[in-house]
């Protein structure tokens, strides 16, 4: 069977310029953008607080304290960047690139030695990575960083996001390919 390769635009090759959509694609970048980083940073007032940068300055050593939030808290980092991602596609800003170049490098450092990312399993259970895929969404949110990781790339060119998702993609690979999990899925 042949399979056709796709030809793909560049997401900045890309441009909407509508009246409906405008008002939405600044009202991200200009609002929920803005709205959601602090609330990653526990800085909006009368609402639960995140714990999620907090939670990687933890696992990152830059910060005292333990895990705080759901097992799957460091995906809203993850989506965050991706938005970040999107929004200089049509947008450019370099103070919000210079942001999101910071939370990668948090993410760097929070990365453990062998390229395993999780700051619950980090902080909480370490040497328990990869025993509880059920409940544990290590691979859902290792799914979410590969995909901002990917989206920040062929934004703005840098490279750095990208090989720290590889190196836990790899980390993936080498565990899932142990004979403990070879026949774990029927």
């Amino acid at each position: 069977m042949r399979t056709k390769k796709l030809n793909l635009l560049p997401l900045k090759a890309l441009n909407v310029d509508d009246f409906f959509w405008n008002k939405y694609t600044r009202l991200v970048t200009k609002e929920i953008i803005p709205y959601q980083w602090k609330a990653l940073n526990d800085e909006v007032a009368d609402a639960e607080p995140s714990y999620c940068i907090d939670n990687f300055k933890v696992a990152a050593g830059l910060k005292e304290g333990t895990f705080h939030g759901w097992v799957f808290q460091d995906t809203d980092l993850a989506k965050w960047l991706e938005a970040v991602a999107y929004s200089l596609s049509y947008e450019p800003n370099e103070a919000l690139e210079k942001l999101a170049d910071d939370a990668i490098d948090l993410v760097g450092k929070a990365q453990q030695e062998n390229g395993y990312i999780n700051t619950h399993f980090s902080i909480l259970h370490p040497g328990k990575q990869y025993c509880n895929l059920k409940e544990g969404h290590e691979l859902y949110t290792t799914g979410h960083f590969i995909e901002a990781a990917i989206a920040y790339y062929e934004v703005t060119g840098k490279d750095k996001f990208l090989n720290i998702l590889k190196k836990n993609a790899d980390l993936i690979c080498e565990v899932f390919h142990t004979e403990k999990y070879k026949n774990a899925v029927p």
